[in-house]
């Protein structure tokens, strides 16, 4: 039998009607490790965002516009795309009350299911009479039966102080000041950025991501225990910490211990977006209902502290080498006549930066997109369909690094022919987008939503718009999408604060065409402008925008300027670590624009 009919089997075995398959794991990962990637196994779809449901009679699945097309083309016939956030399609929560009928069951697994997504599905269906179940066995599970890899089972490894700036001791500090404040004796993170960031601890457990399969328990004493494979805790992890009174148990005990500690009279702080219904559940029993409502860790891991901004500006220079002699090369090589695969160009840069000091891994799979493939936002080559790169189509690619000083995350489209006067149009619009972005002076206060527009209006004056945020928040040595902030057309009530970092990415998509987005990273600093009251972006990215997409009929002379200093920075800051023809490749490729096109402009075309 095939996926569905062996799920379908164990669905009617449990008596349910339907099940509902997240992308999430128990503890809410981006990207799960490939142990938990259930949604992945049985619908094939490989994006990093999407929610199954299936039925006796049918197959669904919903996603966002960053993956329609990519869904199009790996989804069987056996499934349907639900294109999330379109006229027409139902969320998730009205499509199950609509279609199951009344004594219907839909099966769930508790620990998949944040407090609030859990709420939301019953709300949902309460009036329709349907039961929401939660399942002690996970249904894929009993169909994914070989193949499946294992967790990791690699020691962890100290984040040193070097990178990190705040002692453990630290840290559970300042958090334990926030559950003593909110009568909270104890706190439970779910989230593995969360335990990592605060244990000043790194793994190997999630792609791409320095992380490890654990929760941890903070009292309010500023101690904690951390559950996880004890097998891997090095003699060094364990003396850091017992020096900064962490205890180490089993994974298996976490549920067991939190029910323990609440029928001794504990109360538990549970973040209801990133804590788990299972979890919920053993912090439940008795009367001593567990706070719900966001914890402060999140923030306080955004705001980096002077010494992991310092640290990530090491590693953005890093990778600013790193794209100088990649770029290099790649115009070398086309300008020799060679048409690359975009898998083998990405294993060239692969290769570059892995001689990189300090350098992890990849922060991401990379993107690289040649032609009509840059429309495809989260698009990803493989060898079996993968297109050349040649002198005749744009090319896009978006590739982070893990560096031990911090996470990198940057886009380039470049054109090494001669791109059309359309596609120098939209690129240049795309470009003056970011520019108002990285230019923007804001009060305190401000939201990363009130700011989006600027780097939409100069595409919305024309008709254009791209279906995806303008930016996320970026780890240190973590995460390379992290939060609470973003900038984003969806309202997020999360101010932008100084030591805050993000990327800055709009960008413009048009499917059978080519692709273009831009992304650099930026820090939230204080502004001289106003004494001191006001915010702005400093600069981390240090790789050249290519010009010969830039038409500079369309650009202010303030935008050439931008263009210019920004180019400035980047042969000040990275020509002093090239020799030989990166360095040269360098010195053009951020030598000033031509502005010829600027005193003409109003004869050309009306803006």
């Amino acid at each position: 039998m095939g996926v569905l009919e062996d799920l379908r089997s164990a669905m009617a075995e449990a008596q349910v009607d339907a099940v509902v398959i997240p992308t999430n794991d128990p503890h809410f990962c981006e990207m799960p490790p490939e142990h938990y990637a259930r949604r992945e196994f049985v619908t094939g779809f490989t994006g990093s965002a999407g929610t199954a449901v299936v039925t006796k009679e049918e197959a669904l699945l919903w996603t966002d516009a960053r993956y329609f097309l990519q869904a199009d083309k790996e989804l069987s016939d056996q499934w349907k795309l639900m294109k999330a956030l379109t006229p027409g399609v139902p969320h998730i929560h009205e499509w199950l009350p609509n279609n199951l009928k009344e004594g219907d069951k839909i099966g769930v697994d508790p620990t998949l299911f944040a407090i609030t997504d859990s709420q939301r599905i019953k709300t949902a269906i309460q009036s329709k009479n349907v039961e929401l179940v939660f399942l002690s066995d996970n249904l894929v599970d009993k169909t994914w039966t070989s193949g499946r890899p294992p967790l990791s089972s690699d020691p962890f490894r100290i984040h040193p102080m070097k990178y990190a700036g705040l002692t453990v001791a630290d840290k559970l500090s300042k958090i334990a000041e926030s559950m003593v404040a909110k009568q909270a004796t104890d706190l439970l993170v779910s989230k593995l950025d969360d335990i990592a960031w605060i244990l000043n601890l790194r793994g190997s457990d999630v792609p791409n991501t320095p992380l490890f399969v654990s929760y941890l328990i903070i009292r309010d004493d500023a101690s904690a225990t951390l559950y996880c494979d004890q097998s891997r805790i090095t003699a060094e992890v364990s003396e850091l910490m017992t020096s900064s009174k962490v205890s180490i148990c089993a994974y298996e005990d976490t549920f067991p211990h939190i029910s323990s500690r609440v029928s001794q009279g504990s109360k538990f702080w549970l973040d209801p977006g990133s804590t788990s219904v299972a979890a919920f559940e053993a912090a439940s029993v008795d009367r001593n209902a567990p706070l719900k409502e966001e914890t402060p860790i999140a923030l306080m891991k955004a705001k980096k502290t002077d010494v992991e901004m310092a640290a990530m500006k090491t590693a953005y220079l890093k990778d600013g080498v790193n794209w100088a002699k990649f770029l290099c090369w790649l115009e070398a090589t086309l300008a020799q006549g060679e048409k690359p695969t975009e898998v083998e160009v990405s294993q060239q840069l692969e290769a570059i930066r892995s001689e990189l000091e300090g350098y992890i891994g990849p922060s991401f799979e990379t993107i690289a997109a040649a032609g009509e493939n840059g429309a495809v936002i989260h698009y990803r080559p493989v060898p079996e369909s993968t297109s050349p790169v040649t002198l005749d189509n744009s090319f896009l690619c978006d590739a982070g690094c893990q560096f031990h000083e911090g996470t990198t995350d940057i886009t380039r489209t470049v054109h090494f022919g001669e791109p059309t006067s359309w596609q120098k149009e939209c690129f240049t619009r795309v470009l003056q987008g970011h520019i108002a972005i990285d230019s923007s002076i804001f009060p305190p206060g401000t939201t990363g939503h009130a700011i989006d527009a600027f780097a939409r209006r100069h595409l919305w004056n024309h008709g254009l718009d791209y279906k995806h945020g303008t930016g996320h928040g970026v780890g240190a040595s973590l995460c390379v999408h992290e939060g609470p902030m973003g900038i984003s057309s969806r309202a997020n009530p999360v101010p932008l604060e100084k030591g805050m970092v993000l990327s800055n990415e709009p960008g413009y998509y048009e499917a059978g065409a080519f692709g273009i987005r831009i992304e650099s990273v930026i820090a939230v600093r204080e502004s001289k402008v106003g004494e001191g009251s006001f915010l702005e972006f400093e600069q981390l990215t240090f790789v050249p925008i290519d010009k010969k997409l830039v038409d500079v009929c369309v650009m202010s002379a303030a935008e050439c300027d931008w263009l210019d200093n920004y180019h400035a920075l980047i042969q000040e800051k990275v020509s002093p670590l090239l020799v030989g023809e990166p360095l040269e490749w360098l010195r053009l490729a951020t030598a000033p624009i031509d502005r010829s096109g600027l005193a003409t402009r109003c004869d050309k075309k009306t803006w």
